[in-house]
């Protein structure tokens, strides 16, 4: 998952990316999904997958 695949699966429009990224923070924050490339520095290019994958 990246910011823009989450705005496209809940249809937020790209004005309100913040959203998404509060979506993605929370949930990361949460312990439910974990950064997919951890050596990825990269904010723009970060993808995440569930916890337990």
């Amino acid at each position: 998952m990246t910011n823009q695949s989450l705005r496209e699966r809940f249809h937020i429009e790209d004005q309100n990316a913040a959203v998404a990224s509060r979506i993605i923070k929370d949930t990361f924050e949460a312990g439910m999904i974990k950064e997919d490339d951890p050596e990825n520095k990269s904010r723009k290019h970060r993808s995440y997958v569930p916890f337990w994958a």
